[in-house]
């Protein structure tokens, strides 16, 4: 029995694993169809955008890895000097920092030992004395010749021109011995040269020793450099003491040292400088000879003591540990690259039709996830090579707003904000789960996205950045607040962000018109622009075609009408109706509207007859193609006609032949794929079809007007456009008003009945 029993146990075992090892591969064949299906629905089914996924989501990982991954504290790790920690923060392994506060201490003490070089000019010191020389041999020559003074010390002025002061001239020319005079000036005048009269500049030695100056000079042929302190050195303001002082020990005085001093004041001139190069080398090299602070922590070490204050030196010892972290923490690695993993999917559902309610394709879905990888990357280097004492500014220095404002104009708000929320959740795992960093975040790109929704000309977008910047500013206070910051660091954190907003919105004007024309998007701008009824294709259509360019504007003033009754873009429908029938020019008068008594349809089969109708769609979509208009407009001159069939032409194609498939009478499609579109549809048929009636009232309107709309319901044709019954009760409600007035139909109200009985 126990051996059949263990028989039978071994050998159902390989079963049961052969069919855990089927339904484990099974599970995930079946998730990776359910993903590429949903790739495929959301318009991303091709290689390039799924190849584009794939590499935006290895880079995001590797960046988290590289800049995240390596050590675990973060932001989140954010003391204030002043305030009691609120937890411990321990080392979890040795190293050894350089403490950077006191090695730049030890760098500017040895810095400031280094004297400011002045280097004495030779050339200068030559010329100084050569021009005394030339005075005294031109006075002692000149004067052997002329004995009458007046005319001497006219020859003097007339060779030395402003020299001497008269008065000084005058003494020298009535001395009794001049020579000597030149002699021991010229002695005089040396002595000070040699030993360096300096040029002291007013700004730029205040990094260098306050007490020492180097002097730099040749001395019998060898460069020779002494320092000096400043109470030895002599300033171009000391000479005059200089001189008197020298001239004492020489034993002058009286007259003759009174002339000496004076003649060579007249000649002395400052001749040494600062060579502000050479300091600067020095003090370079002052600093870089220094050696480093080097400090070390422990495994285990308390880092931050919980309840204790926070000092400078703490969060010094701490910024040291988070870019030292030299050990991979694989938990955090792990969690966070499953953490970005699942972000991805879910922004892929984010950015789903259902959820936006548009699609993204081609260039749309690029942008999207070009700026979403563009702010993580971002995100991941200023969050790691920021200092701590700035990291309480990381959403100040990041584009978030601008990007949910760009997307908030080129696709929709609800995209917008749900991009926000992405970009929110991915800084998570970047700040170590800082919650006030993710509510501030999302909380500007919401505001952004909400802001620029009523701009109607591009300088109302500066505008949003000044109202975003004051929201911030508000916003940041009042979470700062919530969190326990300082009134000072809360206010330093709202003038970052708000001056953030501010250039968020700026720089928004400045990317719009680039990204409006990279995706031919149909922004408000650009609808504004082509709803310009002066423009050249719409003029060409009035020439062309008076009738459809009434009935044109006729339709857009329903759409219009219509769309802002259910919510919808009206502005949108007010452009595609002016579109929807642009390429009626290539065959005007084969429409009824363009024609005045004779129909060119009675000449040819009906079958030719409805080919010429339904072309009128494709050369439209062609003209608004070499027109560059926005795909939305283009989606609306495409299905403006859905797939319906031209009844006429059909019943008359059925008179000849009961046969006849209506699939050559039907409208080329595709159904209207939004509510604009299909408000366009209904528009379109309702106005062109209330030309046949005959004294229409407010009554035979209302009824008409339903039985069109229920004519479209009933086949098919607005089974895309996600219109509600509620919407169709408005937009029938508003057509019977419009066209009321149109025809000057007077609505009699049910008061208006009473009073008359």
């Amino acid at each position: 029995m126990n051996q059949s029993d263990n028989g039978g146990g071994s050998q159902s075992a390989p079963k049961n694993g052969q069919h855990r090892n089927f339904s484990f591969r099974h599970m995930w064949e079946q998730l990776f169809d359910r993903f590429r299906s949903f790739l495929s629905r959301a318009g991303l089914g091709n290689a390039a955008l799924s190849l584009s996924i794939l590499a935006a989501l290895l880079l995001c990982i590797g960046l988290f890895i590289v800049f995240a991954g390596i050590s675990h504290y973060s932001v989140s790790d954010v003391f204030e000097v002043g305030k009691v920690a609120d937890r411990d923060i321990v080392a979890s392994h040795d190293i050894v920092y350089v403490d950077e506060a006191a090695t730049a201490l030890r760098v500017d003490l040895e810095r400031r030992r280094v004297p400011a070089v002045f280097v004495l000019d030779d050339l200068l010191t030559a010329r100084t004395l050569q021009s005394l020389r030339d005075f005294a041999a031109f006075f002692t020559e000149q004067r052997e010749k002329l004995s009458d003074n007046d005319a001497f010390q006219a020859l003097l002025h007339e060779r030395f021109p402003g020299l001497l002061p008269v008065d000084l001239l005058q003494r020298l020319i009535e001395y009794s011995s001049p020579a000597a005079v030149f002699r021991h000036a010229e002695s005089l005048l040396e002595a000070a040269l040699l030993r360096g009269i300096l040029s002291v500049p007013e700004h730029g030695l205040e990094p260098y020793n306050p007490q020492l100056i180097e002097l730099r000079s040749w001395k019998n042929g060898s460069l020779v450099y002494e320092q000096l302190d400043y109470e030895s050195i002599l300033t171009i303001y000391m000479v005059p003491d200089h001189f008197s002082s020298s001239l004492r020990r020489q034993g002058l005085t009286g007259v003759i040292s009174s002339l000496v001093a004076d003649l060579a004041g007249v000649f002395v001139s400052a001749n040494t400088f600062f060579d502000e190069a050479l300091s600067l080398k020095r003090l370079e090299a002052a600093g870089a000879a220094v050696e480093p602070v080097m400090k070390r922590l422990e495994q285990g070490e308390r880092v931050i003591r919980k309840g204790f204050v926070v000092t400078e030196q703490d969060l010094l010892r701490l910024q040291a540990l988070q870019k030292t972290g030299s050990q991979i923490s694989f938990p955090y690695v792990l969690g966070g690259s499953a953490y970005i993993m699942l972000l991805f999917l879910v922004s892929l559902f984010f950015f789903s039709r259902r959820m936006i309610g548009t699609t993204l394709t081609g260039k749309s879905f690029f942008l999207v996830l070009a700026l979403a990888v563009t702010y993580f990357v971002l995100a991941a280097v200023l969050s790691a090579l920021l200092p701590l004492s700035m990291q309480t500014h990381l959403g100040a220095l990041l584009p978030g707003a601008l990007f949910a404002m760009l997307l908030a104009i080129l696709v929709n708000e609800r995209c917008a904000i749900l991009f926000t929320l992405i970009l929110s959740l991915s800084l998570l795992p970047l700040s170590g789960f800082n919650t006030y960093l993710f509510v501030q975040t999302f909380a500007a790109g919401s505001a952004g996205a909400f802001l620029v929704r009523r701009t109607d000309k591009r300088i109302d977008l500066v505008r949003a950045g000044a109202q975003l910047a004051l929201v911030q500013f508000v916003v940041v206070v009042a979470l700062s607040a919530m969190f326990g910051s300082s009134l000072r660091t809360s206010l330093g954190n709202a003038v970052w962000l708000a001056l953030n907003a501010f250039f968020c919105g700026t720089l928004t004007l400045g990317f719009l018109p680039i990204l409006e024309h990279a995706l031919n998007a149909a922004t408000i701008f650009r609808l504004q622009e082509l709803s310009d009824l002066n423009a050249p294709a719409l003029k060409l259509l009035l020439s062309v075609a008076p009738g459809t360019y009434s009935h044109s504007v006729t339709v857009a003033h329903l759409a219009e009408s219509a769309c802002r009754e259910i919510g919808a873009s009206a502005l949108l429908a007010r452009v595609g109706a002016y579109y929807h029938d642009i390429g009626k020019i290539e065959q005007p008068e084969y429409f009824i509207e363009n024609q005045s008594g004779y129909n060119k349809h009675d000449d040819i089969n009906p079958r030719l007859s409805a080919t010429v109708l339904r072309s009128h769609v494709k050369f439209g979509l062609e003209r608004a193609e070499s027109l560059g208009l926005p795909a939305p407009v283009r989606d609306i001159i495409a299905e403006h006609h859905g797939n319906s069939i031209i009844g006429y032409f059909f019943a008359q194609a059925q008179k000849e032949d009961s046969e006849t498939s209506s699939e050559d009478y039907r409208y080329p499609g595709p159904l209207p794929g939004s509510r604009e579109s299909a408000v366009v549809l209904l528009a379109d048929c309702v106005e062109a079809a209330s030309r046949t009636l005959k004294k229409p009232t407010v009554a035979k309107l209302e009824q008409f007007v339903k039985e069109m709309i229920t004519a479209k319901t009933e086949g098919g044709q607005l089974a895309r456009s996600e219109l509600t019954f509620h919407d169709l009760e408005q937009i029938k409600n508003t057509f019977v008003r419009i066209l009321a007035s149109h025809f000057h139909s007077r609505i009699e109200y049910p008061r208006l009945k009473e009073a008359s009985k």
